[in-house]
């Protein structure tokens, strides 16, 4: 069942009070979600996040422990608010590791799979039994469609579908004049990942 974002709220709150489990239940909550959100910023499989599942974990923390700094809108701005520490870390360490000439690492094996896109960007439920058997599947497919799209037609379907923002934050989020005009970019966007699936 899915919980609401008061519930969020009233977990944030206790965290920010340094509740352990109310911080424990957010970051299990959350991390699916933010994992996926950092992935297509980064113009990338999730996949490609699991030798790197260490620091987007320490990221998380880093930014659960600071939590004083979030002003609390609803829980899509949080998860944006956590992807970007992710992604920006995710990138500062990426170069730093470049400049070091790094050994190609082995991802790790994934522990079970998420059906985050899916569930979010198509409206799936994914707990029912054929639900279920199909769900990897439809997960790489949609998650390939999307990496195809280009960056601003990704970040418009992240913010509108897994953030859950409205128009008019996605507006301000993205520099339009007018919620319309970020209307009309999901749409575009929207029509052209349906045309890849």
């Amino acid at each position: 069942m899915a919980r609401s974002s008061l519930d969020t709220k009233v977990l944030l709150v206790a965290a920010q009070k340094g509740d352990r489990s109310a911080l424990d239940e957010l970051f299990e909550r959350l991390l699916p979600r933010v994992r996926r959100i950092a992935a297509l910023r980064m113009g990338c499989r999730e996949s490609e996040l699991w030798d790197r599942e260490d620091l987007v974990q320490e990221t998380l923390i880093d930014a659960f422990q600071n939590l004083e700094d979030f002003e609390h809108r609803n829980e899509g701005a949080l998860c944006d608010w956590l992807a970007t520490m992710v992604q920006n870390n995710l990138r500062d360490h990426h170069r730093r590791r470049k400049a070091a000439k790094r050994d190609v690492g082995r991802i790790a094996p994934r522990r079970g799979h998420s059906t985050v896109l899916s569930d979010s960007v198509l409206g799936h439920d994914s707990t029912t039994p054929s639900r279920i058997a199909q769900a990897a599947e439809l997960e790489q497919q949609v998650e390939t469609a999307l990496l195809a799209l280009d960056e601003r037609q990704r970040r418009v379907i992240e913010l509108r579908k897994l953030c859950e923002f409205s128009f008019e934050e996605i507006a301000t989020e993205l520099g339009f004049s007018s919620p319309s005009s970020a209307r009309s970019l999901f749409s575009r966007a929207m029509s052209e990942l349906a045309e890849r699936l």
